[in-house]
């Protein structure tokens, strides 16, 4: 390889990027979306406050919506909508801390509610505790949905590569006192209004 190639491609390669960087737009950081979690027919709901290791960890631009539903038979739902800011750190994959809590994450699988995608999961807490089910999405303010975190991660990249957008992405979760799957699904379907 000639010795002038290296310097001439690099210098090649620079100038594009000066180029492509001045055609950028300015950074633009997305509306968050409207995420309400409200009534739910059969069940009395409570609203549930942010903790202190989330208002102290989270970025401060991160929104968090929390309520607790109990059905006439006891089960109990615990939905939690984190709204990200411009930092990629306010959404993490549940994977990541759900074993630091003690539950070993059995059986992931994809089911689609409506036409949502979701991550469910069942959390089992060993002799000490019950096992739990447990779901997950994510969706933008442009209505993008997926329950794949490195699927939200590319389109996020993405987005602020070419784009210069900060999109703001929701992570819904539901913390299930029952591990049945249709338990939870049938729990999913009373969401459409948050996820759709």
């Amino acid at each position: 390889m000639k010795a002038w190639l290296v310097p001439l491609l690099t210098t090649l390669l620079v100038v594009v990027t000066m180029v492509f960087q001045a055609q950028t737009p300015e950074t633009v950081v997305c509306e968050a979306p409207v995420v309400a979690l409200g009534e739910i027919p059969g069940y009395v709901s409570e609203k549930l406050e942010v903790s202190e290791a989330e208002l102290t960890v989270l970025p401060a631009d991160t929104q968090i919506e929390k309520r607790l539903y109990t059905a006439t038979g006891g089960h109990w739902f615990a939905v939690s909508a984190v709204i990200g800011g411009k930092s990629k750190s306010s959404i993490h994959r549940p994977e990541l801390c759900l074993p630091s809590q003690g539950f070993l994450m059995t059986d992931p699988r994809t089911r689609t509610v409506g036409s949502t995608d979701w991550r469910v999961i069942t959390l089992d807490g060993g002799a000490q505790r019950p096992s739990l089910g447990f779901a997950y999405t994510f969706f933008n303010q442009n209505g993008y949905r997926t329950c794949s975190h490195v699927e939200r991660i590319l389109r996020d990249v993405w987005d602020r590569s070419v784009y210069n957008r900060i999109d703001r992405w929701v992570m819904v979760t539901v913390n299930s006192s029952r591990a049945d799957e249709q338990t939870v699904l049938d729990f999913l379907a009373l969401l459409k209004g948050v996820t759709e």
